[in-house]
Order: structure tokens, then C-alpha cells, then sequence
């Protein structure tokens, strides 16, 4: 149990750690509401349980040990930020109706599993620790509980995050400098977008 524990606190700081998915949590709820915002969070939970679950059938490791489906991982990924990121410094009103919205280049929820589910990052990481907690020895239970951890660390976090957010106060200067915060955030996702595709 110890060893699970250290293993919450690790995926805790990386859910904590400023990245894609930060981005794109800020870009949906700003441009959106908190449901879109709690949307993406589901996304990326979602794409950590398929990384967790692919971790466990042996199938993320064989996709890093082939180098052309780990390019292909790492370009889509890229090109999936990039194409955020543009539409992003692109758009001419924040001010979008819900169905112009709708009609935007992806789902909250989508997004958020794309992003997540196409980070080389998120991959390499998943092999590597979970090449250290996980043991053909260990009752399926524990295996379970290792793969939902992720999942839960990044739920817990954004949710924090959310209700951070939605504070009053903390709204009314986000729309005060909202212009400002949607431009650095689609700035923000084509510097990672650029840096994925560089490697």
C-alpha cells in the first residue's frame, strides 16, 4: 500500500504540473463554461484510463519499442495542438453563441481525450512507472487500482482547479482579461505543439 501511495503522490505532482492539458482545461472553460471545462477533465481521465489499461495489456510499451507508431503518436499529437492552438488566436469573437460553439473544431470532451491520448509524454510515463509497480505476481485488484489512479489524480486536481475558477471574484477578472488570457493559452498550445513535433 505503501508503494500505491507514492505512486498517488507522483501522478498528483504530473496531473499538477503546467502542460497540454492545462491548456486546454483553461481554453475550454474560458471559452466555454465549467461544464465544458469539466468536459475536458473527463477526456483526459478517460485517455489516462486507456493508457493505463494499454500499460497493462503490454501494448503502450510495444508502441514505444516501434519507432513508427511512436512518430505517428507524436505528430498527431503535435498536430492536434497546433490546430487548437491557431484556432485559438484565430477566432474573431469570444463571444460565440452556443451553437456556433457546437460547431467548433472539437468537443470539450474530445479534446481532452485527444490531447491526452496522443501525448508521447503521457505514454513514456506510463511505461516507465509502470514497469516499476506493476508485476505479473500481483492480484488483478492492485493492477486495477494502479490503472484508475491516474484517472482520479487528474479528476481530483482539475476539479480543485473548477471550483477555483468559478469563484466570483476570480471570474469577473477573468473576463476583464480574458482577451489577453485566450491569446497567451493558443500561444501557450503552439509552443507545445511545435516543441512535441521537434521532439
Amino acid at each position: 500500500m505503501l508503494e500505491w501511495l507514492l505512486f498517488l503522490i507522483i501522478t498528483l505532482g504530473g496531473a499538477m504540473l503546467p502542460g497540454a492539458n492545462l491548456a486546454i482545461v483553461l481554453r475550454n472553460t474560458l471559452h466555454g463554461c465549467r461544464r465544458d471545462g469539466a468536459l475536458t477533465v473527463l477526456g483526459l481521465a478517460c485517455a489516462l484510463f486507456i493508457h493505463g489499461t494499454l500499460s497493462l495489456l503490454g501494448i503502450t510499451a510495444l508502441i514505444q519499442q516501434h519507432p513508427a507508431l511512436f512518430e505517428v503518436t507524436r505528430w498527431f499529437g503535435a498536430g492536434y495542438l497546433l490546430l487548437l492552438g491557431l484556432h485559438q488566436l484565430l477566432k474573431r469573437n469570444h463571444k460565440e453563441s452556443a451553437s456556433t460553439r457546437n460547431s467548433s473544431i472539437s468537443s470539450p470532451f474530445l479534446s481532452g481525450l485527444l490531447i491526452s491520448l496522443f501525448n508521447p509524454k503521457v505514454l513514456i510515463y506510463f511505461v516507465a512507472i509502470f514497469a516499476q509497480v506493476l508485476g505479473p505476481g500481483q492480484p488483478l485488484a492492485m493492477q486495477l487500482l494502479y490503472v484508475v489512479t491516474p484517472a482520479l489524480a487528474e479528476v481530483t486536481w482539475f476539479t480543485l482547479l473548477l471550483t477555483l475558477l468559478s469563484r466570483p471574484a476570480i471570474q469577473q477578472r477573468l473576463q476583464q482579461v480574458r482577451s489577453c488570457v485566450e491569446r497567451c493559452i493558443g500561444g501557450a498550445m503552439i509552443a507545445l505543439g511545435i516543441k512535441l513535433g521537434l521532439g
